[in-house]
This record gives structure tokens, C-alpha cells and sequence, in this order.
């Protein structure tokens, strides 16, 4: 009965602080202590020319991909009201709806490697997604932790 408790405990927790900080930029803020900008700017390190051409780019980019992090963000607010008595049809509707999602995510990461090389160079649109890459490997780890597998809690009463 303790497990139970303290698991439900801590998925509750981990929710409530999902939701405080729903969005990525906020989280990843909280994450590096950096906003994500700097941390581009910073690995990239871009000449003035080279910055004049990429930073509109970028711009552009991250008003698309916050827009596809919040519906992300969405799908596992919308898992989390549903976990507990999660139907077929509901599990389906969440799994398309994320892999639809990140479909859109590569897609629109694809588009603007392209845009970026073409701008300024096939090795900073690299540098970039790589670091891309690496903060939304990061925040989605930070967010798997608190999501419980479906069927965790049933296992756990069993116990």
C-alpha cells in the first residue's frame, strides 16, 4: 500500500510541475539555467555576417517548433487525464496524435537544415541541429521520468 502511495504521490507531483512549466523553453531554461538562444549562440559561435543570415532563420524555426512543443506537451496532459482508465481508442487516438506530432517536429527540423546550409554553412545547420537535438533529447528525458507507464499503477496494487 506504501508503493502505491508514494507512486501515486510522485505522478502527481511530477504532473503538477509539468503543467506549471508547460512550455519547453521554460523547461529547458529551468533545465540548463540558460535561455535556449544563448546556448545556440554560444556552441555556434557565428561571424556577424553569418548571424545576420541565421538568426532570422532561427527565429523562424523556433516560433514553428514551440508551436509543435505545445501541442506535444497537449498529448501528455491529455495521456495523463486518461491513464488510469485508458481505452483502445483512446490509446490509439494518443499514439497517433504523437506520432503525427513528431512527424511535423522532422519535417519542419528537415525544412530548416536546409534553409540554414543554404544560409550559412552544411556544417553550422549541422552544429545547430545537433545542439537542437541534444536540448530536446534532454527535455524529453526530463519529461519521461514523470509519465508512468500505462498499466504501471495495476501492477504496482498487485505487489
Amino acid at each position: 500500500m506504501k508503493k502505491v502511495i508514494i507512486l501515486l504521490l510522485s505522478i502527481c507531483t511530477g504532473f503538477a510541475s509539468m503543467a506549471q512549466s508547460s512550455d519547453e523553453l521554460e523547461m529547458l531554461r529551468e533545465m540548463f539555467g540558460k535561455e535556449k538562444k544563448d546556448i545556440i549562440s554560444e556552441f555556434l559561435k557565428l561571424s556577424e555576417t553569418d548571424g545576420a543570415k541565421f538568426w532570422p532563420l532561427y527565429d523562424e524555426y523556433s516560433a514553428k517548433r514551440k508551436t509543435l512543443g505545445d501541442d506535444r506537451i497537449k498529448i501528455i496532459k491529455d495521456y495523463a487525464n486518461q491513464y488510469t482508465n485508458l481505452t483502445n481508442d483512446q490509446a490509439k487516438n494518443l499514439g497517433d496524435r504523437l506520432f503525427k506530432n513528431e512527424s511535423d517536429i522532422i519535417k519542419l527540423q528537415q525544412k530548416y537544415y536546409s534553409k540554414m546550409s543554404k544560409a550559412v554553412s552544411p556544417l553550422k545547420a549541422t552544429q545547430f541541429m545537433q545542439t537542437e537535438l541534444y536540448l530536446q533529447t534532454q527535455l524529453r528525458a526530463e519529461i519521461q521520468d514523470e509519465i508512468p507507464f500505462i498499466g504501471e499503477l495495476d501492477k504496482t496494487k498487485k505487489n
